[in-house]
């Protein structure tokens, strides 16, 4: 038998990946009923759900309007990176301390390979896809910390409205490159120089992106 929270947590991560993947884009407006019929499921999980996007950032409430998937402002997108840079900058610092370098070379052959793709949107869905493989399985999951991973995991997912707007891959490519490359030479000092330009650049990016919409 299928629980309320189970449907409940099914509804949460099925709207969140709406919202993140930007199929519910800024400012929609969620239809409750619309959701509930849509998934076959009253519409009391889907209220929860949504309260529970609310806590975490991804939906407002407006007083006699609704709920509405949130507008992040430049300013909420500067505070964003600002703690996905410290909390990656931690989680490289574990990973080099029992560093995987057989893993670390397959990312570098995947990023290789990424780099070889004629097909612009080929090549853009490439790198978002590496993108979260290296930035949140590699650098956060693998850290072996249970608590970076929780903290950090809804930072990035919030992030991921704003760098699905971003058109640079190639550039991407090529840091993510020689940020492996450092990681594979032992250099963290370097390593973690080259990931804060990296999400610096991003950031910035992802900033002008807002500001041009």
């Amino acid at each position: 038998m299928v629980t309320k929270q189970t449907l409940t947590e099914q509804v949460y991560h099925y709207l969140k990946e709406r919202i993140t993947s930007l199929a519910l884009p800024p400012g929609t407006k969620i239809d409750i009923s619309g959701v509930a019929k849509q998934l076959g499921v009253s519409p009391t999980p889907v209220r929860e759900a949504i309260h529970k996007l609310i806590q975490h950032g991804f939906v407002v409430a407006k007083p006699y309007a609704g709920f509405f998937v949130v507008k992040l402002s430049p300013r909420d997108v500067e505070e964003l990176f600002d703690l996905r840079k410290a909390f990656e900058l931690l989680g490289m610092r574990y990973v080099m301390q029992n560093l995987d370098k057989q893993r670390v070379e397959q990312l570098i052959h995947k990023v290789n390979q990424l780099m070889k793709k004629a097909d612009d949107e080929e090549l853009i869905k490439g790198v978002r896809e590496f993108d979260e493989e290296f930035h949140l399985k590699f650098l956060i999951e693998s850290s072996g910390s249970k608590w970076l991973a929780r903290i950090a995991n809804g930072v990035i997912d919030l992030i991921k409205m704003t760098t699905r707007m971003t058109r640079n891959p190639l550039v991407a490519c090529k840091e993510h490159k020689d940020i492996l490359e450092a990681m594979k030479a032992g250099n963290l000092e370097l390593a973690s120089s080259l990931l804060e330009e990296h999400l610096e650049r991003a950031k910035q990016e992802a900033i002008r992106s807002l500001t041009s919409m």
